[in-house]
């Protein structure tokens, strides 16, 4: 359901109605750019490239239920279906690594994003955002040594930091050690993180926030060993946005392998996340068992608010169990027993619920090599809310880059969160062929339902989605001979 206020604003906003010549916006900008990117290598034969290019289109319809301000006779909310509501958005990416500019192990790498806003009447999110550069930087490789200069992303234990700045990595063996440092971007919005915030948190100071840290991994007999540090200050020096530090392991061990990890929060002075996770498979690799136990802390840069709050920690210990008798059958099923941390909260009537619990059942059957069959059902209840979901899928994969794949699913929440007292019922078809050894095309469709239990009858098929979406490689293999590799 969609909240009643988000309706009546959406309601005065004009509608601008779908373009009806979405097609052509989305399929110019790749024939552009396919053209530009495959002639750059026939210009200069020492120079090459390697990525992709894409384009793609999404529709979202939906008919919005409220709840209206009288209560019906019985005491139940009584719930309206709003006016039908139809949102869609083209998108454009590029993916492309360049080498051979006349120097031994220098390389270029971009990932561009354009948008367009094909209209509708809601607004979808960051669709005003036309243009983002994901990730643009050039990198120089030699001899253990690789040196990274522009804007990249790190994928760490600490989260996934992007930066404008640099990065020196030295590997030596077993052991690597890496440095860096530049302007920090917002998380997942690669854009500069004081004016990605501003409008939305006013107290985020006006100036840039600027990271650096480093990281040093060794193997010590069987063990993997990688500590981090990491901090983020502001443009002038003034305060400190971010100060954490992680150390992640991973062994072999006689009763099965073992991985471990642990963040610590110098700005608060916590320890953060952390885990410690045991797995070993049995009766050659038939039987799979995994045993976890971690500790989860919500953080927050010390540039926001939200970390005066005191977000609630958990503990939790996980079992997983995979079963896979043949060839063509697999079953995994998971159980968690997760215990929240003191939420602060005066209670007068009754004490609050800390503990939550949660299991999963999947099921895998192929019945040939080119069919895939299988079914998921997961439950999980805790403090205020509880939820069940069931979902099966059938797939069909004649060839590598064929597929397709028909779901079904239904999903229930009940007490404070989504669906009141309702279940949503619905499915989706997806698909992708290969229309020749360079172009691909892939889309899919899905459509829900609402009820609701114990009012009148609600909107029938509320929300619909679909997409479209056009793939080309370009360039060849580095590793190709005779045109071998070419794509």
């Amino acid at each position: 359901m969609r909240d009643h206020r988000r309706v009546e604003r959406v309601g005065h906003r004009p509608s601008r109605g779908v373009r009806p010549r979405w097609a052509a916006a989305v399929l110019r900008p790749v024939a552009v750019l396919g053209l530009a990117v495959g002639a750059a290598p026939m210009a200069a034969e020492a120079q090459q490239a390697r990525g992709w290019v894409s384009s793609t289109a999404q529709v979202v319809g939906m008919r919005p239920v409220v709840a209206l301000a009288q209560p019906c006779p019985v005491d139940q909310p009584c719930y309206v279906a709003q006016d039908s509501e139809l949102s869609a958005v083209a998108s454009q990416d590029l993916y492309l690594t360049g080498w051979g500019f006349g120097v031994q192990g220098l390389s270029a790498t971009v990932q561009l994003r354009a948008r367009q806003d094909l209209g509708g009447s809601f607004p979808w999110p960051r669709a005003d955002d036309g243009f983002d550069a994901m990730l643009a930087y050039g990198s120089y490789t030699r001899g253990g040594v690789t040196a990274r200069l522009g804007r990249q992303e790190l994928r760490t234990g600490l989260g996934f930091p992007s930066f404008d700045g640099a990065l020196v990595r030295i590997s030596r063996r077993a052991f690597r050690v890496e440095g860096y440092g530049g302007r920090s971007l917002a998380r997942g919005l690669r854009e500069p993180a004081d004016e990605a915030l501003r409008g939305l948190e006013d107290f985020v100071p006006d100036q840039s926030v600027y990271l650096f840290g480093g990281s040093l991994r060794g193997r010590i007999a069987s063990a993997a060993v990688t500590a981090r540090y990491h901090r983020e200050i502001l443009g002038d020096r003034s305060g400190l946005a971010s100060e954490r530090a992680s150390v992640d392991v991973s062994a072999a061990a006689p009763v099965g392998t073992v991985r471990a990890a642990l963040d610590y929060d110098f700005g608060r002075g916590v320890v953060g996340k952390g885990h410690l996770t045991l797995a070993r498979t049995f009766q050659d690799a038939r039987w799979h068992a995994e045993l976890s136990a971690a500790r989860y802390v919500p953080y927050f840069s010390l540039s926001t608010i939200w970390g005066f709050f005191e977000p609630v920690s958990y503990t939790e210990g996980v079992l997983r169990v995979g079963w896979a008798p043949s060839a063509a059958w697999a079953l995994r099923s998971s159980f968690g027993l997760r215990r929240y941390g003191d939420t602060g909260t005066a209670v007068i009537l009754r004490p609050l619920e800390h503990t939550g619990r949660r299991g999963e059942l999947d099921v895998r059957w192929r019945p040939a090599p080119v069919w895939n069959v299988g079914a998921t059902y997961t439950l999980e209840w805790g403090p205020g809310g509880y939820l069940s979901s069931i979902e099966g899928r059938t797939g069909w994969t004649p060839a590598e880059d064929t597929h397709v794949t028909l779901f079904l699913r239904s999903f229930q929440q009940i007490e404070q969160y989504r669906l009141g007292d309702g279940r949503a019922l619905g499915g989706g078809l997806s698909a992708g062929i290969p229309v020749t050894d360079r172009l691909s095309v892939s889309g899919g469709a899905s459509i829900l339902r609402h009820r609701t239990t114990g009012s009148a009858e609600l909107s029938p098929w509320n929300q619909a989605r679909g997409w479209t979406s056009v793939r080309l490689l370009v360039g060849r293999d580095p590793g190709s001979v005779d045109g071998g590799g070419e794509r």
